[in-house]
């Protein structure tokens, strides 16, 4: 398997992992207080707009040829150290919110 192969299979795994993990976040707002349910769901959205655009490289990415993929990969990086960072941030602040 080619090293660029290897490392989008990766990627689309973390996403699938990353996509379920927003997917409980998102059953859980709706036990969230009024006030903190709106902060929760507009956290979501800006968290899913990472998602769409981290997508949009990825795609990008596997469509380059396999000797220009490295052109690209450090950026898809930096985006998904984005979305990891959002997802976590919205969790970690709604998880106690909901107690």
């Amino acid at each position: 398997m080619s090293e660029k192969k290897d490392f989008v299979d990766s990627v689309r795994q973390k996403l699938e992992d990353w996509d379920y993990q927003r997917d409980r976040l998102a059953a859980r707002i709706g036990d969230l207080s009024h006030e903190w349910r709106e902060e929760a769901e507009e956290k979501l959205s800006e968290f899913n707009e990472q998602r769409k655009e981290f997508e949009a490289k990825l795609e990008d990415l596997e469509s380059r040829s396999e000797d220009a993929w490295q052109d690209i990969k450090d950026g898809l990086e930096i985006a998904w150290d984005g979305l990891k960072t959002g997802l976590l941030a919205a969790r970690s602040e709604f998880e106690d919110k909901d107690k």
